[in-house]
């Protein structure tokens, strides 16, 4: 466990003073992680290595990537981008609220990775035709995909594993229900800090800008490529939004959409699509998900989560549902903000499962949506807490506009510890209105 934990603060600490490049601190932590069970005998195969990335993840990625590239490549985004600065009337403000608001909203029905890799470009266009720096925009674009994502069942990869593994005890619906309200109360106290943390450097802007000049500026360059790639795209959306009932996985959805469009493209169309696909996030993505997982391998979470149980039970049994949500609340989200939150999630679920089945006093649902509120806020916290802030980040560098982990960490940081805390007052308010069903078993393990 204590490897474990040097290993963890070791990498990190490289991540955060980014003295070597992100990718290449991922793959020198999953390679010491491999090391080190190899010392103990426990080096798994080749085989199992590869199980331990989120194939569905890293294809879904790659899909959207190959359709978003395909689609910049029209111009459809700047020309989106004139027509929201349009209906901003000269307002910064208004313009941020309503990219955010959508950002919010598209991210509750889509996995907030394919909303990032849709809107970022359109963030990046509207600070073009403006002439701003973009970061303002991207960083908080991020923040509220998380937050939005959170209120349903496929909005965010925590919820989706979560929403599977417990299909039994709560449903598409329940999500709606319990989170989406938790998700409404914190997203005005986000607003009104993040209004306060950019200040009048940002929002006391006037947006003076000629908007018939932007049109003749940014027009829709390839209207029959955008046909194709729009039509594939809107086939797309549907089959995520049909997720609940087909039960085709997003990754196969979004890989087999970037097939179509590169078959019905030209040679000039593919090359291009290759170029654009961002291969370092990718990579830092499979590397961190094998030095996650070894991680969970060498004990570290499975001895934090035995702390809990035993904390847990040593409760009065009157309070230890409200003080088992409320830990594993906690305990996600500040291990979500280090710990990229899928396989963080993937290692919690067991964990949670073994404590409603061993603690009297506590249900599984309870504990569920303090996991969830706590992995999806928790990811807020630091650029590389969740997949959509890495996206982010390589979308803006790609670009010409690197964020850095400390730049990311000041609004991040704040904005978490807030939206834990109201989660918390919220799960709290629940649970003392009586919603949820507490487990009342003598064969608990600890009573």
């Amino acid at each position: 466990m204590w490897l474990g934990l040097v290993l963890l603060i070791s990498i990190f600490g490289l991540i955060i003073t980014e003295i070597i490049h992100r990718t290449l601190v991922a793959f020198i932590g999953a390679a010491a992680v491999l090391f080190i069970l190899s010392l103990q005998h426990r080096l798994p195969s080749i085989a199992t290595i590869l199980t331990w990335m989120d194939h569905g993840t890293l294809a879904l990625l790659f899909g959207m990537m190959i359709i978003v590239a395909l689609l910049s490549r029209t111009g459809v985004f700047e020309y989106i981008s004139v027509h929201i600065v349009e209906y901003s009337k000269g307002s910064m403000w208004r313009l941020f609220f309503m990219l955010m608001i959508f950002d919010a909203v598209l991210s509750a029905f889509l996995d907030n990775v394919t909303t990032m890799l849709l809107l970022a470009p359109v963030a990046l266009s509207l600070c073009k035709a403006l002439n701003i720096d973009p970061r303002p925009l991207l960083i908080p674009l991020s923040i509220f995909g998380n937050i939005g994502g959170c209120s349903t069942l496929i909005g965010d990869p925590p919820n989706i594993i979560i929403g599977n593994a417990l299909k039994e005890h709560i449903g598409f619906v329940d999500f709606l229900r319990v989170l989406g309200p938790g998700v409404l109360l914190t997203m005005p106290f986000i607003f009104a800090f993040v209004k306060w943390y950019y200040g009048d450097a940002l929002f006391g802007q006037k947006i003076n800008v000629d908007i018939d000049e932007l049109r003749a500026k940014y027009p829709i360059r390839d209207m029959n490529l955008l046909i194709r790639s729009g039509t594939i795209l809107i086939f797309v959306i549907l089959l995520f939004f049909l997720h609940p009932v087909m039960h085709m996985e997003p990754a196969y959805v979004a890989v087999f959409g970037a097939i179509a469009i590169l078959l019905t493209g030209s040679h000039d169309e593919f090359e291009y699509a290759l170029e654009k696909v961002e291969w370092d996030s990718l990579l830092f993505f499979a590397g961190l998900f094998v030095f996650t997982e070894g991680i969970a391998k060498l004990g570290l979470l499975r001895a934090i989560a035995d702390e809990l149980s035993t904390l847990i039970a040593s409760f009065p049994i009157g309070q230890r549902q409200i003080g088992a949500m409320l830990l594993v609340e906690l305990v996600a989200g500040i291990a979500s903000a280090f710990v990229d939150n899928i396989p963080f999630t993937t290692t919690m679920l067991p964990v949670i499962i073994q404590m409603s089945e061993n603690v009297q006093g506590i249900s599984i649902e309870a504990l569920a949506w303090a996991l969830c509120f706590g992995a999806d806020f928790g990811g807020i916290g630091t650029l590389i807490g969740s997949s959509a802030n890495i996206v982010m980040a390589g979308i803006a560098a790609e670009a010409g506009f690197p964020i850095t982990f400390k730049s990311f960490f000041r609004i991040g940081w704040p904005v978490m510890c807030i939206s834990l805390c109201i989660a918390g007052a919220y799960l709290a308010a629940l649970e003392g209105a009586g919603t949820f069903k507490v487990k009342d078993d003598d064969s608990a393990s600890y009573s």
